[in-house]
């Protein structure tokens, strides 16, 4: 870069600047000295521009020249402004060192941040091997080229020296090796590395060595699609960039030679400017350079790294004025203010957008390029934004990584540079061999295989192990029966009766009202074809008459037998807590009992039963009910199948005591679309499918039953010809409208009617207000709902299916609505399958759902363990609150002492205590206030009064015995024994008592005083619970009835204490107390009698100075 490339810059600079008013009137004075990169050169021009008090420095661009010269201008007489757009070294990071340094210029960080973007995006990263390999010129080399072209190499060696000290702080493992011209061996070492040991390369070398590394590589055969070069060339001209590996004096064989190798090559440079106002910028810097420099450009435009100092004089222009603005001309002449105002600037300049950071330093943007395989010219592939930090790829374009997949390769290879990650392949002849061999044993295998099916499902067919004699069952009767006591009071007959009496009630019950509800219930495998519903016409009346919606007639043969009065069989010999459907043991295992209704018919066993028994015994999915086999041993005919301890789906939607959040809810819809997906694939479809033929077994997973087997199918005889037609109807509420019109519907239903079932069976899940349920409608029979889906019209007869689904997402309710709604269209190509039902409600429930079959079962077992354990709290908060009211109830009338041992279950004797003090006190006057008073106001009037001693009474160690209307008896030293100190506690709580009632206000008298009056004595006691019906704690003995005299024959407002509470409190000490005199008192005699005015200097009955009381 010439100082004729520079000048026509600072001049259309300078005249922008002048244009804009940026300077204030200030006129600019340009000195040009060119110091040719030479860093002995340039610190003497820069020391000689410094004396002459500049108050701008512009270059120098090389990186060592501009080092040299940044360190003189840490002295304090200097300290100017030095903006350039080269030094992109990264020492000339530290401003400390080189002071008030501005690169407008690209730097190196932005390369060394980008390539480790590239890296990370193609997931080449830190390994323990070596895994990047940096290529550069030796010294010499180095210095020979430096003469015509330092920019192109020495920069960029500085450059890939900071590239490979940041991927080294990165972890990355690199090499360093050096690419000499004319030493073969050293050319033979570097490519044995790369073979042996690298996958990624990255070249710091002038574009002719790049150029002769990559004609190399493609000789060697490392051009392949598993090696990745990359150039970085931040300083090569326009032409040269578009087309790297041509060379115009070159030969054709040798330039197509470079074209391939160049496919495996990418380079990094600076971002190009490519605005049209840049483009005539380069017109005019072309013209002033011309014809007033008399320097000719080439044809390309001028280069970035020229039209950088453009945007260094706008950005000095803008610091200065800002600097005019806060601090006035003044502050012009302070270098270092100036360079602030640059720091953590961003405007858009001649180059794009110029961001100078807090450091000073540009964060330049650059650009990725890859060869455009059909072109041959190098593209823009991505870029990386320097002020954002970000890499980003360019829409539409694709790198070409060279190999079959179009992939970035791996940067360490998949068998490993030395293959011993991957086994030795055979030789060609063996491995053929081997393939043919292979081939001939699976034909083979086949055939035997297919021959070996056929004998053994014949074998199968007819070895019959699916029939079951009934002599092998054991039903629950017959255990019963053998384990019954004289105590049973029941035989086997009437409890058979019992259930049936009370089964029509049982079915018949609103799922929205307060009823009986079924919990740990059991349904029979096939056991609700076709023979729900079987309740008379006068039940039905009765339940509709309870606002019943048709959903409750449930499985009539269900035999509701408590387990615990099953023919006396005790509850802790049966499994389960409730019976709904026949059981019986075989082979040691609870099995579920379905009789046969075959109307006196004899089952023919045709090679056409044969296989549909086999079809589904052979079935064994999670979701679906395993079938063990059938009786067909007249007239116990019967299917047997796997029971399931906690009912249908039915039950479990009735059960209020059952909490089911929506996880659960998905959870139930999840696995009635596996166990369908499961039969749809492996048997056909249900053609019965409905919330009573979902079985839920003791870890609650849900399971498909009521399925094939239709030539052992009957159908249910019922009493009543109207009790067939209402379960005829009630059975179809669940069928797909296409099939109730068709008079002649295939026995095994359809897939797409499959679909409309579960549709239903979902709305039964959302509301739990049983089948078809319909919000605004008064509970029609399901007769007219069948009429009314099989009509056809323009608006499709629905049950409710609304936002209002009680889900707190209400995105997730919308979904769940739209999918339902889709699974019962009118039009059966238009539902969904089972496959795709199931991937939407994954969605719903993708928490919940995900992880193996082990996790969903815990998540399931540990909500339905929660819904216990939070009924369970519940209750004990219940109790343990009401628990605390009776014991709370039960301090006030008693000690805590006492009542804490009442409360422990032992009995609490009557105790002797040798000193206790008692008080008594009442009210001087209270007959004739209540007299003047109502009796709610004299009751107000003792509530405050109490309410206030009782609040004292806490501060001390005192028990207050009872009170009597305006009585009120307070003991201290009992049932806790303190010493002598009960003396003190009472004499503290009386004093109390008596400051308060000077201030205590009667509510309908407040300008009445309350004249309290106080007794107090000492002695000894006996104490006792007295009663079970509000038992009391009462107290016995002669030192009662004299504290009761004492307060009798005391003074108001006054409190009068015995000589035995005398002489307690003089041992203690402090109290302040005068003699009264001998008093005469009923049953006693004379007694010395004394008051007690206050404790200390806390006086609150004051002594009058001859030692009479202040009446």
């Amino acid at each position: 870069m010439s100082l004729e490339q520079v000048l026509p810059v600072v001049d259309i600079a300078i005249e922008t600047v002048t244009t804009l008013d940026l300077l204030h009137g200030h006129s600019v004075s340009l000195i040009a000295n060119d110091s040719k990169c030479d860093y002995s050169v340039a610190p003497v021009l820069g020391v000689l521009l410094l004396q002459q008090k500049i108050d701008l420095m512009l270059g120098p661009y090389c990186s060592f020249a501009l080092a040299a010269v940044a360190r003189y201008n840490r002295m304090p007489h200097y300290r100017r402004p030095i903006l350039t757009t080269g030094g992109v070294a990264s020492a000339l990071r530290d401003k400390a060192e080189y002071f008030n340094l501005i690169r407008v210029g690209p730097s190196f960080d932005g390369v060394e941040k980008m390539l480790y973007l590239v890296f990370q995006r193609f997931n080449w990263k830190p390994r323990d091997v070596q895994t990047i390999l940096f290529i550069e010129l030796p010294d010499e080399d180095v210095k020979e080229k430096r003469t015509r072209d330092e920019i192109g190499v020495t920069q960029s060696r500085i450059l890939c020296h900071g590239i490979e000290k940041h991927f080294v702080q990165e972890k990355y493992i690199v090499r360093r090796l050096q690419y000499e011209m004319h030493n073969a061996q050293f050319k033979s070492e570097i490519f044995r590395v790369m073979r042996d040991e690298i996958r990624l390369v990255v070249l710091c070398a002038d574009p002719d060595t790049v150029r002769e590394i990559m004609i190399k590589a493609q000789e060697l055969g490392f051009i392949n699609g598993e090696y990745v070069f990359f150039n970085i060339d931040l300083f090569s001209s326009e032409k040269l960039t578009l087309q790297p590996w041509r060379r115009e004096n070159d030969t054709h064989e040798r330039n197509e030679k470079a074209a391939r190798a160049y496919r495996a090559l990418m380079t990094i440079t600076l971002r190009k400017p490519s605005s049209p106002e840049y483009r005539n910028f380069s017109q005019q810097v072309k013209s002033i350079a011309k014809s007033k420099y008399n320097f000719t450009y080439p044809e390309e435009e001028v280069n970035s790294f020229v039209g950088a100092f453009h945007d260094a004089v706008i950005l000095y222009a803008l610091a200065i004025n800002d600097t005019v603005y806060e601090h006035g001309f003044e502050g012009i002449a302070n270098g270092s203010l100036i360079t602030e105002k640059m720091k953590n600037r961003t405007f858009e300049g001649i180059t794009g957008t110029v961001s100078i950071n807090a450091n000073g330093d540009r964060d330049a943007d650059y650009s990725l390029l890859d060869m455009d395989k059909n072109t041959r010219n190098f593209v823009v592939v991505a870029h990386y934004y320097g002020n954002r930090q970000k890499y980003e790829l360019v829409p539409g374009k694709e790198i070409d990584w060279y190999n079959e997949d179009n992939l970035p390769p791996r940067d360490i290879p998949k068998c490993g540079f030395d293959y011993s990650m991957c086994k030795q392949d055979l030789s060609k002849v063996a491995t053929y061999a081997v393939v043919v061999l292979l081939v001939l044993i699976c034909v083979l295998s086949v055939v035997i295989a297919v021959i070996y099916r056929k004998l053994r499902l014949e074998s199968e067919l007819h070895a019959m192990n699916w029939r079951i004699p009934w002599s092998e069952l054991e039903p629950m009767e017959r255990i019963a029966a053998g384990r019954r006591t004289s105590e049973s009071g029941k035989d086997l007959q009437q409890q058979d009766e019992e259930p049936e009496q009370s089964q029509p009630h049982r079915h018949h019950q609103h799922r929205g009202q307060s009823h009986q509800k079924r919990t740990d219930s059991v349904r029979i495998l096939f056991g609700n074809s076709h023979n729900e519903g079987s309740t008379s016409k006068k039940n039905r009346d009765e339940k509709k008459h309870q606002n019943d919606q048709h959903s409750g007639a449930a499985a009539e043969e269900m035999s509701l037998v408590s387990v615990d009065t099953i023919a006396g069989v005790p509850l802790s010999q049966i499994p389960v807590t409730q019976l709904f459907t026949k059981t019986a043991y075989y082979k040691g295992a609870l099995v579920a009992l379905k009789p046969l209704s075959l109307r006196n018919k004899r089952i023919e066993v045709t090679n056409k039963l044969l296989m549909e028994v086999k079809r589904v015994k052979d079935l064994t999915s999670d979701n679906v009910i395993r079938f063990i086999g059938a009786c067909l041993d007249a007239p116990n005919e019967c299917l047997v199948s796997e029971y399931c301890p906690k009912g249908s789906l039915q039950d479990v939607l009735e059960n209020d005591n059952l909490n089911l959040d929506w996880m659960f809810k998905f959870s139930l819809m999840l696995d009635i679309c596996r166990g369908m997906i499961y039969l749809h694939h492996n048997f056909g479809s249900h053609g019965n499918l409905k919330s009573s033929n979902c079985l839920v077994d003791s870890r609650f997973s849900l399971k498909i039953a009521d399925f094939g087997l239709q030539s052992l199918r009957g159908t249910k005889d019922y009493k009543d010809k109207e009790d067939a037609e209402y379960s005829s109807y009630r059975n179809k509420l669940w069928t797909a409208p296409e099939l109730l019109r068709n008079p002649t519907p295939p026995p095994e239903g359809t897939k797409e009617g499959d679909v409309y079932s579960f549709a239903i069976i979902c709305q039964e899940i959302i509301y739990r207000r049983g089948v078809f349920f319909i919000s605004d409608y008064d509970f029609p029979e399901p007769q007219e709902i069948v009429e009314k889906v099989k009509e056809i019209s323009n608006q499709m007869y629905r049950p409710t299916l609304d936002a209002e689904t009680n889900d707190p997402d209400q995105e997730r309710s919308e979904a769940l609505i739209n999918t339902v709604r889709n699974c019962w269209q009118e039009d059966p190509a238009a539902r969904p399958s089972f496959n795709s039902i199931k991937s939407r409600i994954s969605r719903f429930n993708k928490d919940a759902e995900s992880g193996n079959i082990l996790d969903n079962l815990l998540k399931r077992m540990e909500q339905y363990s929660n819904n216990l354990e939070s009924l369970v709290a519940k209750r004990t908060d219940l109790y343990l609150e009401e628990k605390k009211k009776a014991e709370n109830l039960l301090y006030c009338m008693l000690p805590k002492s006492v009542a804490t041992t009442l409360l422990r279950g032992e009995s609490v004797t009557a105790e002797w205590f040798d000193s206790v003090t008692i008080y008594f006190s009442d009210i001087c006057g209270f007959t004739a206030l209540s007299s003047e008073s109502t009796p709610l106001e004299v009751v107000t009037l003792l509530n405050d009064l109490y309410t206030l001693f009782d609040r004292i009474i806490e501060q001390y160690d005192c028990y207050k015995v009872e009170t009597i209307g305006d009585a009120y008896m307070v003991v201290s030293g009992l049932p806790m024994r303190n010493g002598i100190l009960h003396a003190r506690e009472i004499s503290r709580m009386a004093l109390s008592f008596l400051q308060n009632i000077y201030s205590f206000k009667i509510r309908h008298k407040p300008d009445v005083q309350l004249k309290l009056r106080i007794g107090i004595h000492s002695g000894p006691v006996c104490a006792g619970v007295v009663g079970l019906k509000m038992p009391r704690y009462c107290l016995f003995g002669d030192t009662v009835n004299t504290a009761s005299r004492m307060e009798s024959n005391g003074l108001p407002l006054k409190i009068h204490i015995s000589s035995f509470t005398h002489e307690i409190l003089e041992e203690i000490g402090g109290f302040v107390t005068t003699a009264r005199g001998e008093v005469e008192m009923k049953g006693k005699g004379k007694q010395l009698t004394y008051w007690l005015h206050g404790e200390g200097d806390s006086i609150v009955d004051p002594v009058v100075s001859n030692g009479s009381l202040n009446q």
